[in-house]
């Protein structure tokens, strides 16, 4: 019988347990990855002691100083001696930033936009605000014959859709305000709020119930729900909305899908800004 020489490499995994054809990760792409799972841990926090991050991740303390160490000189990670944690470093605010500078609301949102028109089949808008008024920008719509549709690039009242008021219901007081006072509360059907007080008691449940409606205030036989999408200083910066004829709307759903696009808002908001979002 032929005997055949096994490396003394292979014969150590094979008392290990390990088959002999699985594939190692190789070690730079295991250090990467520790390196950015410590960087995830010191995100979330105001700073991190070298054994917290050692338990939190399972990894050897020397292993755990030697990424951070690495980190350090990138200026990803620092070290403040008078408490004797880590913290995030400047390099990491560098490099996000320039994820802010390519940023672009239409393409982040258009899986989310197209998930949900794919879940509900009602037309679906991204909108954002421009001047007085709020622009369409990208729109999933519904394959039902009678079905909501708006011109991407056309313009929609900010005080009668449900968009505008979504994104009016998140800006300060006197941002909100200020635009009122630029408002001309055009009637378009006889549910349209035309008295700015009935607009700021709409606006205030807008904020409390986290997305708002928009029933038959544009155009009659339409209804509407819409949430707002914020940036990083929770500032809003568009709102996806979910369209569809009264009669495949009614007001007994108004809550279940309202909530199901407050749901895309945040998620929109997380690819968008790293929010979480609504709290």
């Amino acid at each position: 019988m032929k005997h055949v020489a096994v490396p003394e490499r292979e014969l150590a995994a094979r008392r290990r347990g390990r088959p002999p054809s699985a594939p190692s990760e190789p070690a730079e792409v295991q250090a990467l990855d520790r390196a950015l799972a410590i960087l995830e841990e010191l995100s979330g926090t105001d700073g991190l002691s070298l054994s917290e991050i050692s338990r939190r991740l399972s990894l050897p303390t020397s292993t755990a100083h030697r990424l951070l160490a690495t980190l350090g000189r990138r200026d990803f990670a620092r070290y403040i001696p008078a408490t004797g944690v880590w913290t995030v470093g400047s390099g990491l605010f560098r490099a996000g930033s320039a994820y802010l500078r390519v940023r672009k609301l239409p393409e982040i949102g258009w899986p989310v936009v197209h998930a949900l028109n794919t879940e509900i089949d009602e037309t679906v808008n991204l909108s954002v605000l421009d001047g007085r008024d709020v622009i369409c920008v990208m729109q999933s719509e519904s394959h039902h014959p009678v079905r909501a549709f708006f011109r991407v690039g056309g313009l929609l009242p900010t005080h009668a859709s449900g968009a505008g008021k979504a994104m009016l219901s998140l800006c300060t007081e006197a941002e909100r305000e200020a635009w009122l006072s630029q408002l001309s509360l055009k009637r378009f059907t006889e549910h349209t709020h035309c008295d700015l007080a009935d607009l700021r008691t709409d606006l205030a449940a807008v904020s409390e119930r986290g997305y708002a409606i928009d029933n038959e205030e544009h155009a009659i036989g339409m209804r509407c729900v819409a949430a707002a999408i914020t940036d990083e200083y929770r500032r809003p910066i568009g709102a996806i909305s979910l369209s569809a004829p009264t009669i495949r709307l009614p007001v007994e759903r108004l809550e279940e899908l309202g909530k199901a696009v407050a749901r895309a808002a945040d998620e929109l908001t997380r690819l968008y800004s790293g929010d979480t979002g609504r709290t």
